[in-house]
């Protein structure tokens, strides 16, 4: 049986265009796993740990703009009608991704390829036309 041993990050991972970064790290990015010095990300006060990576940033907006999604779609779900804004049919399916309910017209049926205890597996999932939209955001590069 081998033995690895393996080392701590101390330091920043940030590449510049020359060098990378020798600074000490301070967080770890919750989106990209790098970690990062003061200079190069931040740990906000609700805890978050973020770097300057712009698409880690457009991850964050994300996140926040759909917990606002969210909010509003269940709100108009206890009134019994599609999340959808401005839709005023009732809902009757629920989407795989947030939970909502959507009226048919606003839930897809996607087919998705997604990782279950450590196996790649191919299933069809019904999303509402707000999750189906971040998919390309959150899809590894």
């Amino acid at each position: 049986m081998e033995i690895r041993e393996y080392r701590i990050a101390t330091r920043c991972d940030h590449r510049g265009r020359l060098r990378r970064c020798r600074d000490p790290m301070i967080g770890q990015c919750q989106y990209c796993a790098k970690g990062f010095c003061a200079r190069h990300g931040q740990i906000q006060q609700d805890g978050q740990e973020i770097c300057v990576e712009v698409r880690c940033e457009r991850l964050r907006v994300d996140v926040e703009l759909h917990l606002v999604f969210k909010a509003a779609a269940r709100e108009r779900n206890q009134d019994l009608r599609c999340g959808e804004p401005d839709c005023a049919q009732s809902h009757s399916l629920r989407c795989d991704r947030c939970n909502c309910r959507f009226c048919e017209d606003h839930l897809r049926q996607v087919i998705m390829t997604t990782t279950r205890g450590g196996e790649l597996q191919t299933e069809a999932v019904a999303i509402c036309d707000h999750c189906r939209a971040r998919l390309p955001l959150w899809a590894d590069e």
